[in-house]
């Protein structure tokens, strides 16, 4: 009997439990099934509000309207409360034991289908303004390079004769090369020392490429030109102002007793005569002028190629008493035989030129008056005179005749603005059309400043040649090896 209650009332926990587990998993099922209603709620109501956006977007596109469509989506629906069934009537089992079963949610009800909205009509799309043009900026300058050269001093206008001299001057800071330009009267033309040569054979540029450049024997056809000079170093290039180039009169030679063309300029109104004297005789030079606050006497060689003035005069002939060689007056006294066939002018000046009167001939009696020719060692070997380096001009070599078939050497090779390379030696006669030295004197001259150089790296005893070939000059530098051909300066 006890047995069989132990055994009776171990089934009836075991109905107990079977009753438990059974409504925990009946209570699970139903809440994961409210879950996923809920969720497909959710899910539709964001598939129709894209729809719309779709449709609307869609739709803009087609008009070309850049407004905007504000849509305002359906409402979406709640999601129902799922409704919690009552539980059946509680039943009997076996042995009297009442079991409360758990029933079965009711299906969820379906959310309302959401309505696409109504497309909103949109006004007509006004026209777009007409694009503003932006304003052009205001460019701005480039800051100036602090590196380029600077111009200290700019040349002068110049006032000369026909085959006349004048310099001009400049100064500058941090260049390394200087090249002179040369700018016709009307502005078409702008060309350097070298063309200029070749536009003007026979102008003498002397330092076309240093800071301070010559110019002798100027034409006529120059009148009007200007001149500027170009600095430049690794960073660029600076120009200074341009200088006018005025040509009045006539040169040395001619001379005119008319009114120059510069009415400030002297005013020559007596030009002196010619004058037949005996060798260590007197004679008197006589001139009248206006408007001038200096004279000088210059003193011309029979072939042209000297024009000395008085005091270089009196050097070259020191027997020779000159008389106020810087007067209106001249006189000569003791002259010497050697002084026949030379002429002698007087240049007046004053602070807006010069003007030169005609030349004079100076006759010594009993001595044929010489025709004007080139010099004797010029026409034997054709050396004499200045030569430059055909291509740039840097190489300058001049040949002065010192006699007995010798002549002395001077070469001027500027590497730079600041910076040139010197050559001194006398050259003999070899042969025909060559000469040759033996006692080169070689030296580097370094500016530190406008005025002031150094010499470094000098030699001696360097050795070469000179030869004319096809009217060129060629030079033959056996330390260095090379062969440098010039052209007439």
């Amino acid at each position: 009997m006890l047995t069989a209650y132990r055994i009776r009332n171990h089934e009836i926990k075991n109905i107990y439990v079977e009753m438990f587990c059974n409504q925990e998993y009946n209570m699970s099922i139903s809440i994961l099934l409210r879950e996923v209603n809920a969720m497909k709620k959710k899910l539709l109501a964001v598939l129709c509000i894209l729809l719309a956006l779709l449709t609307l977007s869609a739709c803009g596109k087609k008009k070309n309207n850049a407004e905007t469509v504000t849509v305002t989506p359906a409402e979406t629906a709640t999601p129902a409360q799922p409704a919690t069934a009552e539980p059946a009537p509680a039943g009997t089992s076996e042995g009297g034991v009442a079991i409360t079963p758990t029933s079965q949610p009711a299906p969820a009800q379906a959310p309302a289908p959401t309505l696409a909205p109504e497309p909103v009509q949109t006004p007509a799309p006004t026209p777009a303004p007409a694009p503003t043009q932006a304003p052009k900026p205001t460019p701005t300058a480039a800051p100036a390079n602090s590196k380029l050269p600077v111009v200290k001093k700019d040349p002068t206008g110049e006032t000369v004769n026909v085959g006349g001299k004048c310099q001009f001057v400049t100064r500058y800071e941090n260049a390394k090369w200087a090249v002179w330009h040369f700018v016709s009267p009307d502005g078409s033309r702008d060309i350097d020392y070298l063309k200029a040569a070749e536009e003007f054979p026979t102008l003498k540029i002397i330092d076309g490429y240093g800071k301070d450049m010559t110019l002798d024997k100027i034409p006529a056809e120059l009148n009007g030109w200007k001149v500027y000079c170009r600095f430049s170093n690794d960073s660029g290039s600076t120009d200074t102002a341009s200088a006018l180039i005025t040509v009045k009169g006539a040169g040395t030679g001619s001379g005119s007793t008319a009114a120059p063309s510069n009415p400030n300029a002297p005013v020559i109104t007596k030009d002196p005569g010619s004058e037949i004297v005996a060798a260590g005789g007197k004679c008197q030079f006589v001139t009248r002028y206006e408007n001038a606050k200096i004279a000088e006497w210059h003193f011309v060689s029979p072939d042209g190629s000297k024009d000395l003035d008085y005091l270089q005069m009196a050097k070259e002939f020191p027997t020779l008493k000159i008389i106020k060689g810087y007067s209106k007056d001249m006189t000569l006294d003791n002259i010497p035989m050697e002084l026949n066939g030379w002429k002698v002018y007087c240049r007046f000046s004053n602070d807006s030129g010069s003007t030169d009167t005609k030349t004079a001939l100076i006759t010594i009696k009993g001595q044929p008056t010489p025709t004007p020719a080139p010099s004797a060692a010029a026409k034997r070997q054709g050396f004499e005179g200045r030569w430059a380096e055909e291509i740039a001009g840097r190489c300058q070599i001049t040949f002065t005749y010192k006699g007995e078939g010798s002549m002395n050497v001077d070469i001027s090779w500027s590497s730079s603005a600041w910076q040139r390379s010197r050559w001194a030696m006398t050259a003999n006669v070899s042969k025909k059309d060559i000469m040759e030295y033996t006692d080169g004197h070689y030296w580097v001259e370094t500016y530190t400043d406008e005025s002031h150089y150094t010499v470094s790296d000098e030699s001696y005893n360097g050795t070469g040649r000179f030869f004319i070939q096809d009217d060129k000059l060629h030079w033959v530098n056996d330390q260095t090896g090379q062969e440098t051909v010039c052209k007439p300066a």
